[in-house]
């Protein structure tokens, strides 16, 4: 009996000791092997900060893995150097926006098929801190950008752990294909890699100090749109316990994996038409011989027609990720119950206009053209909330009405649809506007919130002053306190209410941080009635 109980207290001991706090070294053992960062050393003030990048999380999605579903990481032997970040997913090699295109020399970093790899941040000491921990999924209309285009350091300095990943892009991340489907892929593949990511957080993060129960995920434009895909999704219940969208939401009515709408084509009789395109010539037309096509091939032909490089037709109800749009998901209450936190900036369009007047003119004829297109089933009330009587008037309201389809809608239905959830939902609006050449035209456009969030205060040519370094320190903060706690309230905020139908409360962070109400209201609801009857067209109700 002495000699069984000594064995129990040897064992109880051994246990406590494996679960006693490690320190965080340079090398961190993850799914697959061992890796090894960087270590930017500390000071009297704060800890070092810790960096790991280019980790693997899937398999390489290359010969027989592309348009699969993301696949378990191949191990490696000995430590693989995680000092810099890997290639980026293929994508056009230089993305500018209307007031500022990068210089001809800064190109991105290599590309590759095999770009399934994410970056981490902590200033965490031991694996037993249990940090909040946040993952940034990036925009780039799910066709460009990066996990390296955004460093994690400003708010792993407020205390989160950060996680930055890649996923497939464009026609390599998101194609549907009657072959792949019969094999049981249905073409939402960069999703896939985003909730793939989201496992190996789960498994991997505590060695870098986070807490795999309490994860934030958060991005902007698409991958604010990724979000609320990834909220919807059942694929994804239970990986996360916060979610941030920023400028972006899926709650259009969008595009089906095997059956047309009147505003888009089915995502399968587009991947027939994208494989004649790339198979021009040849007889074999299948999955096999598209796989077998250089990636370079590839991306030609997914940006010779707007077919192909829409951002409307690249992500699809397709039965699988999306068993339904995600407005229809969250109208039903079925989208994960986690607290929620999004908004927007108040001149998305200013800066983004420019793409459509290439091809649809400009003025009063560019702007009638853009709603035919858009919004069709609003077309006789939209000059009575957008007035466009002259071509300077029909500039502003197609800004305007812009900004409030893609941007502003979206997350006041998305903060809308918790309502009759557990969880609150904080809805935003940002008004500052950054210190570029041509501030007073551009305003607070599509992309400045992220400069602030995480501190890259000199990007497009910005010339930042202490208010705006005193802006991104407030956001960061804020940030961070939403996913410590699910509510971002504290600091120097004012009483930031959490939003409601009723209430219709929102938070401006502007020349002055203050609590509105009705936003852009009458405009949004005639963009919700408009989406309405395009549902009810398609379901034939």
């Amino acid at each position: 009996m002495r000699t069984s109980v000594l064995a129990l207290v040897v064992a109880g001991l051994a246990l406590w000791s494996e679960a006693e706090p490690q320190p965080i070294g340079l090398t961190v053992a993850v799914t697959g092997g061992v890796v090894r960062g960087v270590i930017h050393p500390g000071d009297s003030d704060r800890p070092a900060l810790r960096q790991y990048h280019g980790i693997p999380y899937a398999a390489p999605p290359v010969g027989e893995r592309r348009w699969a579903p993301p696949a378990p990481v191949v191990s490696w032997d000995g430590v693989l150097d995680a000092s810099a970040p890997g290639p980026v997913c293929i994508q056009r090699t230089r993305v500018g926006v209307a007031f500022y295109d990068p210089p001809e020399d800064a190109m991105l970093p290599p590309q590759s098929e095999n770009c399934l790899t994410l970056n981490v941040w902590t200033e965490a000491r031991h694996d037993g801190e249990r940090r909040p921990v946040m993952v940034w999924i990036h925009g780039g209309a799910l066709q460009a950008g990066s996990g390296s285009m955004q460093s994690g350091r400003l708010l792993a300095g407020h205390g989160a752990v950060v996680v930055t990943i890649n996923y497939r892009l464009g026609r390599f991340g998101f194609l549907a294909h009657p072959e792949l489907s019969a094999s049981g892929v249905y073409g939402n593949q960069g999703y896939r890699d985003q909730i793939q990511a989201l496992e190996w957080v789960r498994a991997n993060i505590a060695s870098f100090g986070g807490n795999p129960d309490n994860v934030t995920i958060f991005g902007e434009s698409a991958g604010a749109y990724s979000v609320s895909v990834l909220q919807a999704s059942p694929l994804a219940r239970g990986l996360f316990h916060r979610a941030i969208g920023q400028s972006g939401g899926a709650f259009h009515p969008m595009a089906h994996r095997t059956t047309p709408r009147t505003y888009s084509p089915a995502a399968e009789s587009v991947g027939l038409q994208f494989a004649d395109a790339l198979l021009a010539g040849q007889a074999d037309r299948s999955v096999a011989a598209m796989r077998r096509t250089p990636a370079a091939r590839i991306l030609d032909v997914a940006e010779s027609s707007p077919l192909f490089k829409t951002y409307e037709y690249l992500s699809t109800v397709d039965g699988e990720v999306l068993p339904d749009d995600v407005g229809t998901i969250f109208a039903a209450n079925r989208q994960s119950d986690v607290p929620v936190l999004v908004g927007s900036t108040a001149d998305e369009g200013s800066a983004l206009l420019a793409h459509f007047t290439r091809f649809m003119g400009t003025g009063i004829a560019g702007f009638e053209t853009f709603v035919r297109a858009m919004l069709p089933e609003a077309e006789g009330e939209i000059t009575d909330v957008y007035p466009a009587d002259t071509d300077n008037r029909a500039t502003q309201a197609w800004a305007n009405l812009f900004t409030d389809l893609t941007f502003t809608y979206p997350q006041r239905a998305w903060a809308r649809s918790m309502g009759r959830l557990s969880s609150d939902a904080y809805l935003y609006w940002f008004t500052w506007a950054p210190p570029i050449p041509g501030r007073e035209t551009y305003g607070s456009f599509h992309g400045a919130f992220q400069m602030y969030l995480f501190g890259d205060l000199h990007a497009f040519n910005a010339v930042p002053t202490d208010a705006d370094r005193r802006m991104a320190d407030v956001l960061a903060r804020t940030w961070v306190r939403f996913a410590r706690t699910g509510n971002p309230n504290g600091g120097e905020l004012p009483a930031w209410p959490a939003h409601t139908r009723s209430n219709e409360a929102y938070l401006e962070f502007g020349e002055t941080i203050r609590v509105g109400d009705d936003l852009r209201v009458r405009q949004l609801v005639l963009i919700e009635e408009a989406w309405a009857e395009r549902r009810r067209t398609y379901s034939g109700l």
